[in-house]
């Protein structure tokens, strides 16, 4: 598993970066179509991390990770 850090656009309703909506990597913009699957994962008193399952309009699919403790979004390639 290689870990890529990258910049996302995220939809902010009732929380800040709700869900992504397209993220950047190597230039390329990439729009999320479909989050096939969310969930937390949690680390007591180290780290809190929500993952997103994701297909993105061109039928390409990721994972994407987002530190909320950092505030960092990397993928799983």
């Amino acid at each position: 598993m290689k870990l890529h850090e990258i910049q996302v656009s995220t939809y902010s309703g009732y929380k800040a970066d709700e869900r992504p909506l397209r993220f950047v990597f190597k230039g390329k913009t990439y729009t999320i179509k479909e989050i096939i699957n969310q969930t937390y994962e949690e680390a007591p008193g180290k780290w809190l991390r929500s993952v997103y399952d994701i297909k993105t309009d061109e039928g390409l699919t990721f994972k994407l990770f987002h530190d909320e403790n950092q505030d960092r979004w990397v993928f799983e390639e």
